[in-house]
């Protein structure tokens, strides 16, 4: 009961100092783009992985660069759409 009432009481004193999220429409439309070629590299890796022809290890390899690519784009993208957040204001 005290957590709650004390995460309670964090959020409303924090609440002046929220920063609020605006994007301008060109900020939007780069993070659609960077979703959609996210999700296209995706389909392509998957693609690749299911049809790959090499020994398993070389396979488990090249599925494992993948993902940790994957990843990396993904944090990358998301860093910059709260940059472009944060600096609207």
């Amino acid at each position: 009961m005290k957590l709650l009432l004390m995460v309670t009481l964090i959020v409303f004193l924090s609440a002046p100092f929220q920063a609020s999220a605006k994007e301008t429409f060109a900020e939007s439309m780069q993070d659609l783009k960077n979703d959609t070629q996210r999700e296209a590299k995706q389909k392509l890796n998957r693609l690749e992985e299911a049809v790959c022809m090499k020994s398993e290890a070389e396979c488990l390899k090249e599925k494992a660069v993948n993902r940790i690519e994957e990843a990396a784009d993904a944090v990358a993208d998301k860093y910059i759409e709260i940059i472009n957040k944060i600096d609207d204001d």
